[in-house]
């Protein structure tokens, strides 16, 4: 997992927070922090692994100056509806959509 870590970093500027149970990968942009991915293992979830992630990714935002956390759901992947209720019950509001993809923001 370090390595694909490592090779994020490297390709696409994407920071990553690797957990046993799980992943996210973010970016810090100005004063965005877009969170990319979050997974959970699926023996672990439903447990607030996902929201303890994004919660190290806010304080790491905060640390480097973000005012907001930015995200997006692809509408036609797999979960995506779970990943549009569980990014609302994160607090993120919905910002823009444009055809299959809803994009939300929350600010820090």
């Amino acid at each position: 997992m370090q390595q694909l870590a490592s090779y994020l970093k490297e390709r696409q500027g994407v920071e990553s927070l690797i957990r046993d149970d799980g992943f996210a990968t973010y970016k810090i942009t100005g004063e965005e922090c877009y969170i990319q991915d979050i997974w959970v293992h699926g023996d672990h979830r439903k447990k607030g692994i996902a929201s303890e992630m994004a919660d190290d990714i806010a304080r790491i935002a905060i640390t480097n100056g973000c005012k907001r956390l930015v995200g997006s759901v692809d509408t036609t992947t797999k979960g995506a509806h779970e990943s549009v209720l569980i990014l609302l019950a994160y607090g993120f509001k919905v910002h823009s959509a444009v055809q299959c993809g809803i994009f939300f923001r929350k600010e820090l």
